[in-house]
């Protein structure tokens, strides 16, 4: 006690202030740094979470930027591919178009030669039956006797077969 008394300090006072700064260390610590510390620790998780969050935004946008280059490829590749078949298509298509085309066109000339060949051989055979009546009315003339219309007719049928 003397030791505070040399040093002029009273101990009841020391004492009261003692208690006096516990309980306002007390209700400081429980009513103001408590909650302080609390409403800083939320703050600084919902500062790492939004961090966080922005983080695997970013992740996702990358993901979503590669996936949408990769569905362009695959859209573009598929599109090539459908141009393609179209074109291959197309293809088959003409030719089968010509194919007929040449087809008809051989039909209708092989009718045409058949038509042609058939006013021939009718051309040959009227040319024939004037060609024998000329034969034979040339024949009356020249030859005044006649062996018979049927004998004149074998002979210009002889002569005409000879020029064939």
């Amino acid at each position: 006690m003397r030791l505070f008394e040399a040093l002029g300090l009273d101990l009841r006072i020391f004492l009261a202030q003692l208690v006096n700064f516990s309980i306002l260390i007390f209700v400081l610590w429980h009513f103001v740094y408590k909650p302080v510390f609390k409403i800083l620790e939320e703050r600084r998780l919902k500062i790492a979470k939004g961090i966080e969050d922005s983080d695997e935004a970013e992740k996702r946008l990358i993901q979503a930027s590669e996936e949408k280059q990769a569905l362009i490829s695959e859209a573009k590749k598929e599109a090539n591919e459908i141009i393609e078949d179209a074109k291959k298509r197309a293809e088959i298509k003409y030719q089968e178009i010509v194919d007929k085309s040449k087809a008809d066109i051989r039909l209708v000339i092989d009718d045409e030669k058949a038509k042609i060949v058939i006013e021939r051989n009718n051309a040959f055979s009227e040319i024939r039956a004037e060609a024998a009546q000329i034969i034979s009315l040339a024949l009356e003339k020249i030859l005044p006797e006649r062996v018979g219309k049927e004998e004149d007719a074998k002979i210009i049928a002889k002569t005409l077969a000879e020029l064939k």
